[in-house]
């Protein structure tokens, strides 16, 4: 099936470059070591420019939800961004999927060298499908690709996995090799495992890692660069040059590049909006502020060609052994048969990592969350789920729905350093209580933990938080999360300058800055819907550019580049004449897609929400102290929401604008129009986007997804006539054909009372 669909997918795509930059996308058979390349059309490029725009394409079309996500038939799909590798702190690229864990949409972007290592090869996109017989390497150099035997690397996690590498490839980290690569709980198809793209970088949220695993590929590694050739060549540097001046000069440029992310811990500490033991609490020790890190962070380092260098390297030895914590941990996982040395040692973490390993499971000490954030790092574990589902299994424990005889004799108190040690290595392998976290958020539904467990699952469309802030206070963030096309997630719209006084102080710049207004409060819903929908929009945009979040405009600063510098640096690069309401359209046009698949997986209104806890448990101190979700006024701003981005009731594109993402996306879309005396569907109407040659084919389909409307058109008193362009056809109506763009209307030729009938889902 999965053939059948790249076939025809092919022949709607082009064997020509539409303009200097743009590469490749190949389609990777793994089963039949097969590779067959394309490029994206100009038309295409124009709606969803490149990177995760144009992954969201490529899903849409290859998708299959009658399957599994496991199944090798769903693709896996990497793709660079338009201006990765060529515009400073573009070293962006997204993995996306069908998410095993949350099993809603998988869209992970991620940096360090790959993405570029990748663009830098002609390359812009990997579309892999079908499960290699053997464990499988891609080998990328000269943008040619190889199928090479990866049976002798498998098995191996990241630290030796990068080791072997080098060796075998007699090559160098960050000079002429990149790559991304699973361990062994990506192999064992463990739920929280992400893709690594680095020694610490990593494909994170929705369980990339064990996606990539069922495909049986190890790694996908490129070796050397090639050179673009640009529209406008002298303009593309100094143009970088500028780009780079403008985000080292702001504030947040210079904390980013002395401190890495971590700053942000302080100010959430401060506010009391601090995700603490699952939740339960909202503020932490300051004992985890980013100064208290200084003396573990002996240098700074980060993605292909990004000034910032964000990423701070890490060096416990200084407190080994005199650390009595440290050291009880060290020998703890040499006792458990592995080097407990080599985790004193590594890259980051992060502010995500320092939170959900921090006050989230209990920890006190920057020592002890930099060695497990280093555990985690090695064994390719998504530091945002496996905090959350540890913190879960905590409090499951402490409330007694578990105890040590599920655990298997782990003592899951907060702050109990060697169980968690252990228990991510008991993760990794699938062994012990490490499957009930290998399960990730669907724990339950493996009959870990009863039903009850549920409630204490922080997750939005059953995906695990994935940054420590709580959302209580904080209603634009609130709202954010709620309607993240990939769920429980930050970085799909975050209005971080919530927290920033000096914006909240000038209503008149928080309007212009947003485009309309937004209330000063944090607490108050007012306007922030449009403060939402402004944050998603740049942010679609900017991973389709291939940009880091930290240097996109709104994220933590209003200076930092944006639509304008998007505009000049794909002119000149590219060729591309875009203007910056061109690209906020391709901005909203992301999001309708991106809910289109979620939609066809069973996603609506009712998972565009917050966990119970926020509406029912008030923040219990600080500045902020009673606050907690309104449950009628987060409503009235989902709803807001809604019609601002042209979504109707469902959350999903309404129906014009739906029929004209179907003949973009799809090339195709009849559009079936239902009395809702018959069936209730949102807009009324349903939209077929398979081609369909004739009447009977479309009732045979519709009976076959809706059992309500099967026994309405199947009665033999059925009083059901088709009209097709506003024609009604009375007699032989199954042989009746259809066209792309054709609207077809069921007509009840008499009408009478009744109870209303339900809704079905789609």
């Amino acid at each position: 099936m999965i053939r059948e669909r790249v076939d025809r997918l092919l022949r709607r795509l082009t064997t020509e470059r539409q303009f200097p930059t743009q590469g490749r996308t190949l389609f990777i058979d793994l089963e039949r070591r097969e590779v067959r390349p394309a490029y994206a059309p100009r038309r295409l490029v124009d709606v969803f420019l490149g990177g995760r725009g144009l992954n969201m394409f490529y899903l849409a079309n290859l998708l299959d939800p009658s399957l599994e996500p496991l199944n090798p038939e769903i693709p896996l799909i990497y793709g660079a961004g338009i201006g990765t590798g060529i515009i400073p702190s573009a070293s962006r690229g997204n993995l996306t999927s069908w998410s095993p864990d949350s099993r809603i949409l998988l869209d992970s972007n991620a940096g360090d060298y790959f993405p570029s290592f990748l663009k830098l090869n002609g390359i812009d996109h990997l579309i892999l499908y079908g499960r290699a017989a053997n464990p499988t390497l891609l080998y990328i150099t000269g943008g040619d690709l190889e199928f090479r035997d990866a049976t002798p690397f498998w098995g191996l996690n990241n630290i030796d996995m990068r080791r072997r590498m080098a060796f075998e490839f007699n090559g160098a980290w960050e000079r002429d090799l990149a790559m991304i690569n699973i361990t062994e709980a990506g192999e064992r198809g463990v739920r929280i495992a992400g893709v690594m793209a680095g020694p610490k970088s990593l494909h994170a949220r929705g369980g990339g890692g064990a996606k990539m695993g069922s495909l049986n590929l190890k790694a996908v590694l490129v070796q050397h660069l090639l050179r673009l050739d640009y529209a406008y060549p002298a303009k593309v540097s100094p143009a970088n040059r500028d780009i780079a001046r403008q985000f080292m000069n702001t504030g947040v440029g210079k904390i980013l590049h002395e401190r890495g992310t971590p700053f942000l811990y302080k100010p959430s500490r401060q506010i009391w909006a601090m995700a603490t033991k699952n939740n339960q609490e909202t503020v932490w020790l300051d004992a985890l502020d980013s100064e208290n890190f200084d003396p573990f962070r002996p240098d700074m380092n980060g993605c292909f060609r990004c000034p910032v260098n964000c990423r701070p390297m890490n060096d416990v030895t200084s407190v080994y052994p005199d650390d009595a914590d440290l050291a009880e941990l060290v020998r703890h996982v040499e006792a458990l048969g592995y080097n407990g040395k080599r985790y004193l040692k590594g890259d980051g973490p992060e502010y995500v990592t320092v939170g959900k390993l921090g006050p989230n499971i209990g920890m006190t000490k920057p020592q002890i969350v930099i060695y497990l954030n280093n555990i985690c790092n090695d064994l390719g574990l998504d530091t945002s789920a496996t905090g959350g589902n540890l913190s879960w299994a905590m409090e499951l424990y402490q409330r007694g729905i578990i105890s040590t005889k599920e655990t298997g004799g782990l003592d899951l108190a907060w702050g109990n350093y060697k169980a968690v040690a252990e228990l991510l290595f008991l993760t990794a392998k699938t062994e012990g209580f490490g499957r009930v976290l290998a399960a990730g958020s669907g724990a339950v539904d493996a009959g870990f933990y009863p039903p009850e467990a549920v409630k204490y699952r922080m997750t939005v469309k059953r995906t695990m938080q994935s940054d420590p802030h709580d959302a209580r206070i904080l209603k634009a963030f609130a709202l954010g999360l709620a309607v993240s096309t990939r769920g429980f997630d930050h970085l799909r719209n975050r209005v971080t300058l919530e927290i920033n006084a000096r914006i909240n102080d000038e209503p008149g710049y928080k309007a212009r800055l947003y485009g309309g207004p937004v209330s000063g409060k944090p607490t108050s819903y007012e306007g922030k819907e449009i403060a939402v929908k402004a944050c998603e929009d740049i942010y679609a945009v900017g991973d389709s550019v291939g940009m880091c979040r930290f240097t996109t405009k709104l994220f933590n600063s209003p200076n930092l580049p944006g639509y304008e510098q998007f505009v000049e640096q794909i002119r000149n690069a590219a060729g591309l004449e875009y203007d910056v309401e061109h690209l906020q359209a391709i901005g909203s046009n992301i999001r309708g897609i991106e809910r289109m698949i979620n939609y066809s997986l069973g996603v609506s209104r009712k998972d565009d929400t917050c966990p119970e806890r926020w509406f029912e448990e008030p923040v219990r101190g600080g500045p902020y102290k009673g606050e907690k979700l309104d449950r009628a006024e987060f409503e009235a701003a989902l709803d807001r929401f809604y019609r601002l981005c042209r979504l109707n009731e469902q959350g999903i594109p309404t129906l014009e604008w739906r029929e004209e993402l179907n003949r973009i996306v799809f090339g195709y879309n009849v559009t079936v129009r239902i009395p809702r005396a018959i069936l209730v569907v949102p807009d009324g109407a349903i939209t077929v986007t398979q081609e369909t040659p004739t009447m009977g084919a479309l009732l045979d389909r519709l009976s076959r997804e809706y059992p309500l409307l099967r026994k309405a058109l199947e009665d033999e008193d059925s009083l059901v006539n088709v009209a097709i362009n506003d024609e009604m056809f009375v007699e032989g109506i199954r042989d009746l054909p259809l066209r792309d763009g054709d609207r077809v209307e069921l007509v009840q030729a008499f009408s009478g009372g009744g109870r209303r009938p339900p809704a079905e889902g789609k």
